[in-house]
């Protein structure tokens, strides 16, 4: 899992952030117990807004990745602050074709 990690980082670097997101997503659903990929999914997705992906993953670091106390208050701010950002963004409805 290290070297998937490591490989989603390279292609992150060259541009191929969907290529590492694939990666990252990978070592979060194997339950990866290192903040790598975890970090770098909550930044990826937060650039693109997705906060419900933020805080999934941010969720997924709290019950996988055993770290400082700090680090987790971060993950849980993160997933907070993901929840909160979601809930103000208004929800699509059908258009009135009437």
């Amino acid at each position: 899992m290290v070297r998937r990690f490591l490989k989603g980082q390279n292609l992150e670097q060259v541009g191929r952030t969907d290529d590492a997101i694939v990666l990252y997503e990978e070592a979060v659903e194997s339950r990866f117990d290192s903040t790598g990929p975890y970090d770098r999914l909550i930044a990826l997705y937060g650039e693109r807004a997705q906060h419900r992906e933020v805080a999934r993953v941010a969720e997924a670091a709290l019950a996988n990745v055993h770290t400082h106390d700090d680090k987790r208050a971060w993950y849980e701010l993160m997933r907070d602050e993901a929840v909160k950002a979601a809930n103000r963004v208004p929800q699509a409805a059908p258009r009135d074709r009437g």
